[in-house]
């Protein structure tokens, strides 16, 4: 799991430029909304049982938005003003809209396409 834990969010902390720190996000993101509830190593509170929710999609809606935004509120610093939606409602996937801002640039607010597998699996792009 090199290049995933709290070294790489550490080493990623002040990345030079912005096209790094996106990356570096979207890196965590990924990492933080496909653990399961329980396998976080340092953080046995980390994560979030997508599979459950998502079975009982959609009436689960409310609760799969409220999760993946306090794992991203919770988990991932850079992030503040986090608002998550679902979006493509034509589409049989589970397609949500993270948005939220920058901590050290409060003025950029940026915008990732997620989309959740019925197996659990997050895309975060």
């Amino acid at each position: 799991m090199a290049g995933r834990g709290l070294l790489h969010r550490l080493s990623s902390a002040n990345p030079r430029n912005r096209p790094e720190l996106m990356d570096a996000v979207v890196v965590n993101l990924t990492s933080i909304l496909n653990t399961h509830e329980g396998d976080g190593f340092t953080c046995p509170d980390m994560g979030c049982d997508f599979v459950g929710l998502l079975s009982r999609w959609p009436t689960s809606e409310s609760d799969v938005l409220k999760a993946v935004r306090h794992t991203i509120e919770k988990y991932e610093p850079r992030l503040c003003n986090v608002q998550v939606r679902r979006v493509n409602y034509e589409s049989a996937r589970v397609e949500l809209e993270i948005t939220g801002q920058l901590k050290d640039s409060l003025r950029d607010r940026v915008k990732f396409r997620t989309r959740l597998s019925r197996s659990g699996h997050v895309n975060v792009g």
